[in-house]
């Protein structure tokens, strides 16, 4: 595949751990979680085969008192936030700089070094650590030449290191390429997990595991794929209007500045003859409606489109259950993703480098153990409780939240329909256009098959994001509990309707306080 034709390549690299980039199950089973129930049994004896979906308690839809405040029968509660901080080694993990974020340039060598001494639970989180910004497995990506030059010729529009579109720039590359984006080997820039998955809290700090909401993934591909179609007169591709309306700050700049236009014409002529992705005006049209923090994995320039326009919410990688956190909650397996296809962080890992353009042969369950290790080790950086913390946990409690958010750090237990919850149903043909479970014809997807559900999500770190229901469609808890109304809602699939719960049976008290609970982890 040229460079060229692998510009789209690193998009779904993205969507790997944007979508997912949930939860999951590991073949290689690390002690770094703190089981909150005794007595586990061990987890390889799971069966992490998709079969019975569980518990079948009542959706977040319903409600299952008909008066939150009365404890007159309460049980025991077992709280799912009540879980010891993971060991993470003693890595930064949450820091004021990036530098520091990055154990100030030493992460380099660090997986030479596990693999010296693999029985180093610490350098082997160093080395996952490493893999987590620079690691593109095999990937391919951006040609390198051409992102160099737009962040030359447009840095008022882009920013350093594309910080318009909400990336962070990689200190030890000078500040002028985004931490997420790394060498392929290739004269190209694949995208990494940092790319989605490392952001700055609302304190200023940066976070490992943090969702990147602010990433406007859907406009810094428009720049790298309509863009050049654009400034090249279309001749390959017809560009919509209003794709081009959106581009015409860059397009100012580079009709009005020869030396731009040297520079793009001339790598342009250095890839005639290779192969351009495809770019129809339906998949612009798509691109151009995501909103920051969202996006869909599988559609054109993509090298696998399954047809289907969904949207997913960039995760956060915080709380992922291990083995045996998923065998002692009764949970069938982690369910990671959006519609929990994906059975463990280990197959997920390793799909990404199969289904990113690489070759899935060339990682062994051991070769993404360290990786895997680290994620699983990512405490979310804690908040400064609100006022109303220990009156919303009873109302989470008593109220029903408890019933869809039992499972490990608050996430479900079970998968659901999509109209059990009562929200945009796009999603339910993710990858099986067809609604049949029978996938997209060609693509191997393994064990994790398409579910056609919806899970409810993990709730700890809800302090740092600013997406919620699976689409990124509602901005804050105010409005998902409609403390203050919700924004006219979008055609599917972004919109907002649906998850209604509390709204009509809450008080202004009581969602309050439930919103300073939830807000607390």
């Amino acid at each position: 595949m040229s460079s060229f034709c692998k510009t789209s390549v690193w998009l779904f690299l993205n969507m790997l751990f944007a979508t997912a980039c949930s939860d999951t199950t590991y073949l290689v089973e690390s002690d770094s979680y703190v089981i909150p129930v005794e007595d586990v049994q061990a987890p390889s004896g799971v069966d992490t085969r998709r079969g019975d979906l569980g518990d079948t308690s009542s959706p977040s839809g319903v409600d299952t008192a008909s008066n939150p405040s009365d404890t007159s029968s309460e049980q025991p509660f077992l709280d799912p936030f009540a879980v010891p901080k993971v060991d993470d080694g003693g890595l930064t993990n949450t820091a004021w700089t990036t530098e520091e974020l990055l154990e100030n340039g030493e992460l380099e060598g660090a997986c030479d070094a596990y693999r010296d001494n693999p029985n180093d639970r610490q350098l082997m989180l160093r080395c996952g650590k490493w893999m987590f910004f620079y690691e593109t497995f095999g990937t391919a990506g951006v040609p390198k030449r051409l992102v160099e030059l737009l962040l030359e010729n447009f840095p008022e529009q882009l920013g350093a290191a594309f910080s318009a579109f909400g990336m962070i720039a990689d200190p030890y590359t000078g500040h002028t390429l985004p931490l997420g984006m790394a060498d392929d080997g290739n004269e190209g820039l694949a995208f990494t997990c940092a790319s989605c998955h490392m952001a700055q809290l609302p304190d200023g700090r940066y976070a490992v595991g943090a969702p990147n909401h602010q990433y406007d993934y859907g406009g810094q591909n428009l720049v790298l794929v309509a863009f050049p179609m654009a400034a090249g007169g279309e001749i390959t591709q017809e560009i919509l209007p209003e794709v081009k309306e959106a581009l015409q700050p860059m397009l100012d700049v580079y009709w009005d500045d020869l030396d731009a236009q040297l520079d793009l014409w001339g790598w342009m002529m250095s890839m005639l003859g290779k192969p351009v992705p495809a770019f129809s005006k339906e998949s612009q049209q798509a691109y151009i409606q995501w909103e920051p923090g969202t996006m869909d994995f599988f559609i054109e320039p993509l090298p696998i489109n399954d047809t289907v326009h969904t949207v997913s919410k960039i995760a956060a990688l915080w709380g992922i259950p291990s083995d045996a956190a998923v065998a002692s909650s009764g949970m069938e397996h982690a369910m990671l993703g959006s519609t929990g296809n994906t059975l463990s962080l280990n197959n997920f890992v390793r799909q990404f480098a199969g289904l990113g353009g690489g070759n899935i042969e060339d990682w062994s369950p051991n070769d993404v153990a360290p990786l895997v290790a680290y994620i699983e080790s990512l405490n979310p950086p804690t908040p400064v409780a609100g006022p109303g913390v220990d009156a919303g946990e009873k109302v989470f409690r008593t109220a029903g939240c408890i019933d869809c958010h039992s499972g490990p750090q608050g996430s479900g237990k079970r998968l659901y329909a999509f109209d059990e919850v009562d929200t945009d149903d796009a999603l339910r043909l993710w990858m099986d256009p067809g609604g049949d479970g029978t996938g997209v014809p060609g693509v191997d997807m393994g064990d994790d098959v398409p579910t056609g559900l919806v899970k409810s999500p993990r709730l700890v770190g809800l302090w740092a994001m600013d997406k919620y229901l699976h689409n990124g469609s509602i901005s804050t808890l105010d409005e998902l509990l409609c403390l203050t109304p919700r924004p006219p809602s979008k055609a599917s699939p972004l919109g907002n309707h649906g998850h209604t719960f509390g709204c009509d049976t809450l008080t202004y008290e009581e969602k309050t306080a439930l919103i300073d609970y939830l807000m607390s982890h």
